[in-house]
């Protein structure tokens, strides 16, 4: 009886498991992206990361690269001021991942991400920001969650794939 009682237990937890969906793939044209830390594990050939330091960001040609990532780890570095007019007037994206406080930090000058109150969201997992070539017009940011809130290897690489396919819509 015990036995019967733990195999229908293993098979309603089994059954209970949520299943995810198969995240396709970005399959778009080769993407060259620069990455300030580690580059982030994905499954893509046709994606290439070149490492950086924050120092190398004062200096780096941006017409080289099709977006930028700066890896959590580089958050509260990445707001430091000199780095607001790099990220308001380089022409291409930068996606800061696992921001728990927007772009609000980094492209405004007078804050910190220690400091900031930057309306973030904990549920988001990379936040993008664009500026537009007219000043004018101002910038457009980006949110990507993670499928239904669940963090783990599948997730984040299929939310990878989705960003990536941002970048290419963003580029034409």
């Amino acid at each position: 009886m015990k036995k019967r009682l733990l195999i229908i237990v293993i098979l309603l937890l089994v059954g209970c498991e949520e299943q995810l969906p198969k995240f396709d793939e970005y399959s778009g044209r080769p993407l060259n992206l620069a990455v300030i830390g580690a580059a982030p594990d994905i499954r893509e050939k046709n994606v290439t990361f070149e490492e950086y330091s924050m120092d190398d960001l004062l200096f780096m040609d941006f017409t080289k690269h099709d977006a930028v990532f700066v890896m959590k780890e580089n958050l509260e570095e990445a707001s430091a001021s000199q780095y607001a007019e790099i990220y308001t007037s380089s022409g291409i994206p930068f996606f800061f991942i696992e921001s728990m406080k927007g772009t609000y930090p980094f492209v405004n000058a007078d804050e910190t991400y220690s400091t900031s109150t930057g309306a973030g969201d904990n549920l988001i997992f990379a936040d993008g920001y664009l500026p537009m070539s007219d000043p004018k017009v101002g910038s457009t940011t980006y949110k990507f969650g993670l499928y239904n809130d669940i963090k783990n290897d599948e997730t984040i690489k299929g939310t990878y794939s989705i960003i990536f396919t941002k970048i290419e819509e963003i580029l034409k």
